[in-house]
């Protein structure tokens, strides 16, 4: 009888609701680890219980995510991987529609950095453009700091113009040049319109 009351005991302690969450929230948690670890991996800020704020950086969670994909060189004359049997008269077709089918997807991309860079970050664009030479980022900061006096707002608008291949940033000199491709759309896109009221 004894053995009865301390099993009955124990099977109460098992089935109680703190053990019973926790036991679900564990096998939720293994069900879905890599939505669980997306989301997290996607947080930028949190807000603590006693007034404690965890902030991400966008540079540190697109370290986390993995090497950026090389972008293709838009001045290559031939398009590698045609099949072997084709004439030329067929590889030069191919070739002009693979190529208008990249012109394509650089027109689309533009178009959606229109959208998504800011006015900042389009006028930061022009001034580095604008310099034709190489620039730090002390010097930036220095230049920028009246304009847009938040550190991370000016480390945001490095970040994005970095993530979307429009500059360059050198980590170790501080040193930040334009590429090409940061040229070009800002060629495509033209002047930034004034404000207006």
């Amino acid at each position: 009888m004894e053995v009865a009351k301390i099993i009955l005991e124990y099977v109460k302690v098992v089935l109680s609701f703190p053990v019973a969450t926790v036991v679900l929230g564990i096998a939720i948690l293994i069900m879905f680890r890599d939505s669980v670890s997306t989301l997290l991996a996607n947080v930028a800020k949190a807000k603590l219980p006693g007034g404690i704020e965890l902030e991400t950086h966008q540079n540190v969670r697109s370290s986390q995510i993995g090497e950026s994909k090389k972008l293709p060189d838009s001045s290559d004359s031939t398009v590698d991987g045609l099949p072997s049997g084709l004439n030329d008269a067929q590889k030069t077709q191919i070739e002009d529609l693979v190529k208008s089918h990249i012109a394509s997807t650089y027109l689309w991309e533009y178009r959606y950095l229109n959208f998504y860079f800011v006015r900042g970050t389009q006028l930061v664009l022009d001034w580095f453009v604008s310099l034709n030479q190489a620039t730090t980022l002390s010097h930036f900061d220095t230049v920028w700091m009246s304009v847009i006096p938040s550190v991370n707002e000016r480390q945001a608008i490095i970040t994005s113009l970095q993530n979307h291949h429009l500059i360059n940033l050198d980590e170790s000199s501080g040193t930040i040049t334009v590429n090409p491709k940061g040229k070009e759309y800002q060629q495509w896109r033209g002047p930034v319109p004034p404000l207006t009221n």
